[in-house]
């Protein structure tokens, strides 16, 4: 008679971020709480994960047991785990995680829980987030539906930092008349006026009226076009994108501005 127990799916969580082109985080790290590691090691859990991906797996015979530690201090038992990142300047394309950032997919995936107490200021070396996954699932009242319903699936959304993209024209643009357009009309931009940069070399920018976020393959197609001419003649078909790390702070109309600056020779 075979009595080989079958491995039972009990998570996943999938992290997603809006900066990278295929949608999917990278070099990120789970680490289990010490409450956590010891609970999972108690019930030969097994623990998988990649740069954007955890799943937790155990024997279906321990599931009675992890049923009867469903509660902890009297309250549904979370798994908790800190999420990092292995490179060192995610922070440039990394937004904060808020209450917010979980988001409800269209294919049944539920949002990670987030304990973000876990990341209050003052913390050192803190997290990106803070995931607390509950054991059992809301609103599962017995150990047959808990072990009908394992395999709960969730999804985190990392999302990318807003900046006003401001273009710094730089070389010889004498006798033209300039001025970036959007080639699909749905960011307008500043005229393009004379400022001198910290060095004293004069140069003509031109920024973004609104905050456009950071991708690692930027969708728009902003023009530089010489008006000057009728009908424009365009000069630059399509300029580049700003680059995460290329970040200044300034006032822009009187309010401390996070812009990324942008620099184009001609």
């Amino acid at each position: 008679m075979n009595t080989a127990s079958r491995f039972r799916m009990l998570m996943r969580v999938e992290v997603r971020h809006d900066f990278f082109a295929d949608g999917y985080a990278r070099n990120l790290a789970f680490k289990a709480h010490a409450g956590t590691a010891a609970f999972l090691k108690q019930f030969g859990a097994i623990i998988r994960h990649d740069d954007a991906a955890l799943a937790i797996g155990v024997d279906d015979g321990r599931m009675e047991g992890m049923w009867s530690e469903r509660l902890q201090d009297n309250e549904p038992r979370l798994l908790r785990f800190d999420l990092r990142c292995g490179d060192p300047v995610h922070g440039y394309y990394t937004a904060p995680v808020t209450a917010s950032s979980p988001e409800n997919e269209d294919d049944g995936a539920v949002a990670a829980a987030l304990d973000l107490a876990a990341n209050e200021p003052g913390r050192v070396n803190p997290p990106l987030t803070t995931l607390a996954l509950p054991l059992v699932p809301d609103g599962v009242d017995s150990l047959d539906a808990w072990s009908s319903t394992a395999d709960t699936r969730y999804r985190l959304r990392l999302r990318s930092p807003r900046t006003v993209w401001k273009y710094v024209l730089t070389g010889d643009w004498q006798d033209r008349e300039l001025s970036i357009v959007d080639a699909r009309g749905d960011v307008e931009f500043t005229a393009v006026k004379r400022e001198l940069l910290p060095d004293g070399q004069a140069v003509l920018v031109a920024r973004s009226t609104s905050a456009i976020e950071l991708r690692e393959r930027p969708p728009q197609r902003f023009q530089l076009h010489d008006v000057s001419t009728s009908p424009e003649r365009t000069l630059i078909s399509r300029l580049p994108g700003a680059a995460p790390q290329s970040l200044w702070r300034e006032t822009v109309e009187g309010e401390p501005t996070v812009v990324s600056e942008i620099f184009v020779h001609s």
